[in-house]
């Protein structure tokens, strides 16, 4: 047997398993019960592998989502992060910001280098309902501030 999760990762799985749920859901239309359906594969992995494999995958399911919404217009990612914050759920620039490798590679160079990138971090500068600090806000504000006036010089 094995044994549970802290109460910060069984919160984090909480979290991510009603996240990829939502976003499988309700954007790629898969329905809960469906033998795709996150629930279905992450509870045969759970009772195959445990709950911390189950963790595991769920943040790889979560870093697919950022991945497949890397492409998509900002207002797109606005409106999703409205639909979960209105269902109590964390938002898609939340998941971005805590998993997705390019908010981490912009935040240690400290320079946003194209649009996609721009737009990235002003999702999550905008999102008012996840859990960064004042502190980070100002820093990320900052660097939106001097992509903005780049891209200013270059007009």
């Amino acid at each position: 047997m094995t044994r549970p999760l802290s109460p910060d990762r069984e919160r984090e799985f909480q979290e991510l398993l009603a996240f990829v749920s939502f976003y499988t859901t309700n954007v790629s239309g898969v329905t809960p019960t469906s033998t795709f359906s996150i629930e279905t594969v992450c509870a045969a992995m759970i009772e195959q592998h445990g709950k911390s494999k189950a963790l595991e995958g769920l943040r790889q399911a979560a870093n697919d989502v950022i991945e497949e919404l890397s492409d998509k217009r900002a207002a797109g990612v606005a409106a999703l992060d409205e639909a979960l914050r209105a269902s109590g759920l964390i938002t898609a620039s939340e998941v971005r910001r805590r998993y997705g490798s390019s908010y981490k590679r912009v935040t240690k160079r400290g320079t946003i280098r194209n649009d996609t990138e721009y737009y990235l971090i002003n999702g999550i500068v905008v999102d008012l309902g996840n859990g960064i600090s004042d502190e980070e806000r100002a820093t990320l504000q900052r660097l939106l501030d001097r992509y903005e006036a780049a891209a200013r010089g270059k007009s």
